[in-house]
């Protein structure tokens, strides 16, 4: 071995001045400037390696800038189609293309034709999924491509043959329930008129129906016009007095006119009546409420549910825990109560408000808290929320001055715009602040509009708006949007600026045709924004921005002239309230005149209670919910991230069938517009027993070896293997419903299954785990080896035995079409940075103790291979 060390260092030294040159030409090794350079102007890559829309919608496609956002770069990329994706799919869009990071900025969208939303083209043709690939290729100004450098766009068909299918194959609903509406769905080809099917009811189910039993049902042909998707089967669900097991109702879809493409998923439905009687339960519908000092009396709401038989009632008590004064002590904040009883009559449930007096004082202090007990309950249970905190917040001090709004805006014939200016906070001692107005595009003050200028007084105690008004001047110019700048400034009395203090007015054109919304989904959300939300209207073409409230909202998507989709934006001053949703186009701005545009921020559901808490991972466990805030609509329930089937009985109660699901303990999730259920103890759901995963679908659903599929079904936690074609292959689980599994070099060719095992057992094989294999028996490359040394960059697979690389046995047999060069090569070195030493492997001696310095090819590193004759082609398999 000394031998072999000495030779390495006498023909080696010969060569380490070229490698360090390639290596450092190559970008693989930069030092100094090149790496100030590097981090000042990043590195541009997609954000994902793949999406998915359906034919007709808008694709989001981001790039995005890591590692410093200074100067200009211009990024190249371009656009291939993998057949029978054509160009006519992006609306005529080809490659190469360009997009533009400018100094400071991040991220970037791929833009369509006309630098408009990457939009794709709805035909009339059957032609299943297509695949675009961008490929990033140059960026120039020190700008560098990094990361992920092509993103799949996967277009799916919207032309296949309809299906009917139930949304899902369980309900449950509460006996009060009444007239409830069971969508059924229309999937594929929407052109057809007045295709038919029949709901009708199965007979097997538990319940009884007929007027005086549990429910009512007449057999409905359901009609779908050209172009509808979903419409409704009803189900007329009886009350009764009677305390009663759940009971049940089997519906079934029947075919009558069209249903070319088959059945649907669901062909019938199970819904759960869930029985309302008995003597119910009686909490807190919440843990903490918060309320103003000057509120004179905070109302805490207490709730009867899941049951209303015979009359009952509950005490509600201060305990003196928390930091608040109670009274009689001198300067008290609140009035001690000490059992103050609320009552239910028979058959009432609902909210019923203990009320503590809130005494005001002109202390400037934090906020303080007061905590209250419910005890002696008769005629019903007690449930686990027995106790809550007041919030008291404070509302002295001199207090904070801002606009209401960011943006403001008004019809060029509006004749003028009022705008607000708040105080809040505090009301100590009197305020003022002045406000300008300035040019914006609106560039003549006496043209477009007349300048103003002034100051907004507050007395001391005084809080709220003060308003002053902008003129607008109208002409008959087609210009499209104009915009007025507004400031803020030199607050007195000890007031202070707050944000926004700089707003802006848009005057739409009435000269070109403005923008109209009449109607937004949802119509309220989260305090803290994040929400999509659809705006449906007119004359959205060349939209520039959404606002809610004048704040900007994100995301902006236009699919059609009618509809646009924005990610809403944080409330105003994180503050409860109704707010005007305006879109800006080129030509100028909704109106906010009428309540189709109205957008509501509320605060979001709560979960107090869960009963039962445990089932099987089977699922089909019917468990009651209770807790705040649920809404009629618009609403989803997850048990441990599975979405489950449920009926909305009354703002705090609903209940739900658990879903199946992996062995533990879960969170049961209530989202509304408004937001999620924090995750608290009092969501627990724990599942006993494993399930076998099952798979529903995958993305994409072909590819060659290498490409990364997206598998979504269920009971993958806990998976230990998942093959491609038989082929253990690498994956990544990540939640139950969904993992990524890459498809492995030894894949067979053409259409495979995807299976997932775990302790519960191997997923049933269907047609929703196919993938079609694209490479025959796994892609390869071809290295040319010179006589002597040739410098190589691994591109096989990671971890391959030197052993199995250069005998051409990847797959651990003689694979077809790799070759065995283990007769040519008689080395292989590489530069290993870590030790700054050379690693040596000697083909031939690989039981000779020491002889090697490593055993496995790594992607991405770069070899020496010596060879002992001409040249020499080494073909391998692509590696993952």
């Amino acid at each position: 071995m000394k031998t072999r060390s000495g030779e390495r260092t006498g023909k080696w030294t010969r060569y380490v001045l070229a490698l360090a040159a390639m290596v450092a030409a190559a970008g693989l090794v930069v030092a100094g400037g090149a790496t100030e350079a590097k981090a000042a102007t990043g590195t541009i890559g997609f954000a994902t390696g793949s999406s998915t829309v359906v034919e007709g919608q808008n694709a989001t496609i981001v790039l995005n800038r890591t590692g410093g956002t200074s100067g200009t770069i211009n990024v190249d990329y371009t656009i291939s189609f993998t057949p029978p994706a054509t160009s006519a799919d992006l609306n005529g869009l080809t490659g190469p293309s360009q997009v533009t990071f400018t100094d400071g900025v991040s991220s970037r969208t791929l833009p369509g034709l006309a630098n408009g939303p990457l939009s794709t083209f709805d035909d009339g043709a059957n032609q299943g999924s297509r695949n675009i690939t961008f490929t990033l290729t140059a960026a120039d100004n020190g700008g560098f491509l990094g990361g992920t450098t092509t993103h799949v766009l996967t277009i799916t068909d919207n032309d296949g043959p309809p299906k009917y299918t139930f949304t899902a194959n369980t309900m449950s609903v509460n006996e009060s329930a009444g007239t409830i509406n069971v969508p059924i769905v229309r999937d594929g080809a929407t052109a057809a008129n007045n295709d038919t099917v029949q709901c009708t009811d199965a007979g097997t189910g538990t319940a009884t129906p007929g007027g005086g039993n549990d429910y009512t049902f007449a057999l409905q042909n359901i009609v779908f016009t050209t172009g509808t998707t979903t419409q409704n089967c009803q189900v007329t669900i009886l009350q009764d007095v009677a305390t009663e097991p759940s009971q049940t109702i089997v519906l079934n879809i029947a075919a009558t006119v069209g249903f070319g493409g088959g059945p649907g998923t669901y062909t019938q439905i199970t819904i759960t009546i869930v029985d309302d009687d008995g003597t119910g339960t009686i909490q807190f519908s919440a843990a903490t409420y918060t309320v103003s000092e000057g509120v004179g009396t905070a109302n805490i709401a207490v709730t009867r549910t899941n049951g209303t038989t015979g009359a009952a009632s509950i005490q509600c008590s201060t305990t003196g825990g928390g930091s608040a004064t109670a009274s009689p002590a001198a300067g008290f904040d609140y009035t001690t109560q000490t059992n103050q009883p609320l009552n239910w009559g028979n058959g009432v449930g609902g909210t019923q408000n203990c009320s503590i007096p809130i005494t005001g004082d002109s202390t400037v202090e934090g906020t303080e808290t007061i905590t209250l007990a419910l005890t002696g309950v008769t005629g019903a249970t007690a449930g686990a929320q027995s106790t809550a905190t007041v919030n008291i917040t404070d509302d002295d001090g001199t207090g904070t001055i801002s606009f209401t709004a960011t943006n403001y805006t008004v019809a060029e014939n509006g004749t003028s715009v009022t705008i607000s200016a708040n105080r809040t906070g505090g009301s100590s001692g009197a305020a003022t602040v002045d406000f300008a107005t300035s040019n914006g595009t609106a560039t003549l003050a006496g043209s477009d509009y007349l300048a103003n200028s002034g100051t907004l007084s507050w007395n001391n105690g005084e809080t709220g708006n003060r308003t002053f008004a902008v003129t607008i001047l109208d002409d008959s110019l087609v210009e499209g949007a104009e915009t007025i700048n507004l400031t803020l400034s030199n607050v007195t009395g000890g007031a202070v600026l707050a944000s926004p203090s700089t707003a802006t007015i848009t005057i739409s054109d009435n000269e070109s045709a403005l923008p109209t919304i009449s109607s937004l989904s949802p119509t309220a959300g989260p305090l803290a924004g994040g929400n999509t939300v659809t705006i449906t209207g007119t004359n959205f073409l060349n939209a520039t921005s959404v606002t809610f409230g004048g704040s900007l909202a994100t995301n902006l998507n236009v699919f059609t002239a009618n509809t646009i989709t924005v990610t809403a934006p944080v409330s105003p001053g994180l503050i409860t309230q109704t707010v005007n949703v305006v879109v800006t186009t080129t030509s100028g701005s909704s109106s906010t005149v009428g309540t189709a545009d109205d957008y509501t921020y509320t605060t979001g559901p709560t979960v107090t209670l869960v009963s039962p808490n445990t089932g099987p991972s089977t699922g089909t466990t019917f468990v009651s919910i209770t807790g705040t805030n649920f809404t009629s609509s618009g609403m989803t329930v997850t048990f441990g991230g599975t979405q489950a089937t449920f009926a909305y009985v009354s703002s705090t109660s609903l209940t739900a069938v658990s879903p199946a699901h992996t062995a533990g303990t879960f969170d049961i999730i209530v989202t509304t517009p408004a937001g999620s259920s924090p995750n608290t103890v009092l969501d627990d759901f724990t599942y006993t027993g494993t399930i076998a995963p099952a798979i529903t679908s995958i993305s994409p659903t072909s590819g060659p070896v290498g490409t990364v599929v997206t598998v979504t079904g269920s009971g993958f936690t806990g998976s230990s293997v998942v093959t491609v074609g038989g082929v253990s292959a690498s994956f990544t689980v990540s939640t139950d419903s969904s993992l990524t599994v890459t498809v492995p070099a030894s894949t067979p060719g053409g259409t495979v299954d995807i299976r997932v095992t775990n302790s519960g057992g191997t997923s049933p094989n269907t047609a929703a785990d196919n993938f079609n294999n694209t490479s025959s028996s796994g892609a390869t490359t071809t290295y040319v080896l010179y006589f002597r040394w040739t410098l190589i960059a691994w591109t096989g697979i990671d971890n391959l035995t030197v052993y199995n690389a250069v005998r051409g046995i990847e797959t651990g047999t003689a694979n077809p079409n790799t070759n065995d060069v283990s007769g040519q090569v008689t080395a292989l070195w590489y530069w290993d940075a870590a030790s700054q030493t050379y690693k040596g492997y000697f083909v031939g001696f690989e039981n000779v103790p020491g002889a090697n310095d490593f055993t496995t090819m790594r992607r991405g590193i770069s070899y020496w291979v010596a060879v002992t004759s001409t040249t020499t082609n080494w073909t391998v398999l692509v590696g993952q």
